[in-house]
């Protein structure tokens, strides 16, 4: 009897429990989450992290085979100025960018759904633009089959460049056309602020001047890629560009958390203690008294010494020797966010008009390249620098992506996919360089390819020659 009593007691307190806990399920509801997530939810994270990621790969991958920097490090597998690259580096911009890949899909997805043009363009934007940064480094790499594994494709197949590009373009079209000026943003944007209606043709102009970097890069693949240039020059108020730093697309960090620079809470160490800059770089910016030297590098003595690349790890005097290395103020420069910038709007022009895309002056884009590069490190009076001889336009390509090349510091892969495009700068062999001294013209694709991915990859791999960094990329061919 003592028994049944214990049981109708323990099920009238579970009884009451269950009637207690279903009157307080709408107390369990935050008020402030998101339970409809809208497409203005996505942008400024998923742009900060994808920004960040690119910002601190490239300070080490991008650094070193641009030739800006070398590793000082005499030992270990990943000496990346040596042609010594280990499996860490392929891995390195393949899942965090198909991440925020997938961000920037819904936000798209999300964005035609509830009739958000402007959110909508936006995200074919960037979508256009991380898909670039993925294939330019990798070459043929998933895309209209990735991204699915919620529909049970975890093995996506591998699309050419060329599918890729051809994408890219249908992509930032669609955007150009969807804008719609007269309507704000919905919500915050840390990039264009573009939830004050003037902004939203910022994103405008971005995507057009991501237009162009795309088409100069392929311009050499055929007509089709040519007259598509052509057209969009010509044709200004239907793709406008950007006219000013203000115009340019960076991420100008508060430093307030969570929008930090990328290297804000890095180690000293991290940042500049192993990483030194080249002696080709320091001499090009040294041999002109180019004004951004003392903002960017440490001095030696009174003045600044570069590290050779593929400098000969037997002599012990490398480790021991002092060399110019990243000021410390940069972990912290609010100006460290490069998407694209101004600068390199008008050096694309420059060399679009030297090579006859459309009617212009080279001589004056180039210049506006210059100055708006130095305005945005501060520097108001570019007069001096401007008339230095190896500085003054002398109408080859050769000096305009010289140029090019320095304004695009810290500026993600862009100076590695220049250098592979043009072969501008050229670079240096030094006398412990691995790959029988040839610069690297890919990365290989991760090891997580090959181990789930294994039928595609085996296709892919056969089908561009072998996955090795010998083998270039479609615009390269």
């Amino acid at each position: 009897m003592k028994k049944n009593r214990i049981i109708i007691c323990i099920l009238a307190a579970i009884t009451s429990f269950y009637s207690c806990t279903t009157g307080l399920d709408e107390l369990r509801v935050n008020p402030e989450g998101i339970t409809k997530p809208g497409a203005s939810s996505f942008l400024n994270n998923s742009l900060y992290q994808t920004v960040t990621h690119i910002s601190r790969q490239a300070h080490t991958i991008n650094q070193q085979l641009a030739q800006v920097a070398v590793l000082r490090e005499l030992t270990g597998n990943n000496q990346i100025h040596r042609y010594q690259i280990n499996s860490s580096t392929f891995n390195s911009m393949w899942a965090t960018p198909y991440r925020q890949l997938l961000n920037f899909r819904e936000m798209r997805r999300l964005g035609t759904q509830q009739g958000d043009r402007n959110y909508t363009a936006i995200a074919y934007t960037l979508e256009a633009w991380l898909i670039s940064e993925i294939t330019d480094i990798y070459g043929d790499v998933p895309f209209s089959d990735a991204l699915k594994g919620a529909e049970g494709n975890s093995t996506p197949k591998f699309d050419t460049q060329k599918q890729i590009y051809d994408s890219i373009f249908v992509f930032l079209d669609r955007a150009n056309d969807l804008y719609d000026l007269n309507k704000p943003l919905t919500g915050d944007d840390i990039l264009y602020n573009a939830n004050i209606t003037a902004n939203v043709t910022k994103w405008k102009r971005f995507t057009n001047a991501l237009t162009l970097r795309l088409l100069m890069r392929v311009e050499k693949k055929g007509a089709i890629y040519q007259d598509k240039l052509r057209n969009m020059l010509a044709n200004p108020v239907k793709y406008p560009l950007m006219r000013n730093n203000e115009d340019g697309a960076t991420l100008v960090y508060t430093n307030i958390t969570p929008f930090v620079n990328a290297f804000y809470d890095v180690r000293d160490l991290s940042f500049n203690g192993q990483i030194m800059y080249s002696h080709s770089f320091i001499g090009k910016l040294a041999s002109t008294n180019d004004p951004r030297l003392p903002l960017w590098a440490t001095t030696v003595g009174n003045g600044y010494v570069g590290l050779p690349v593929g400098y000969p790890a037997s002599d012990p005097s490398y480790r021991t020797g002092s060399y110019s290395t990243f000021i410390l103020a940069l972990k912290r420069s609010k100006y460290f966010g490069d998407i694209m910038q101004y600068s390199e709007q008008e050096f694309l022009m420059a060399e679009a008009v030297l090579k006859g895309y459309v009617v212009g002056n080279a001589k004056t884009n180039y210049e506006n390249g210059i100055t708006a590069s130095l305005n945005y490190w501060g520097i108001t009076d570019a007069t001096t620098f401007l008339n230095h001889n190896d500085v003054k336009y002398d109408g080859t390509l050769e000096r305009i992506i010289g140029q090019k090349y320095v304004a695009l510091f810290e500026n993600g892969f862009q100076q590695w996919h220049d250098i592979r495009r043009t072969g501008f700068p050229t670079l240096v062999t030094g006398p412990d360089m691995q790959n029988d001294g040839r610069p690297p013209a890919r990365l290989q694709y991760p090891l997580s390819a090959a181990l789930y991915n294994k039928t595609n990859y085996d296709e892919v791999s056969a089908r561009i020659g072998g996955d090795n960094l010998n083998v270039k990329v479609w615009w390269m061919q």
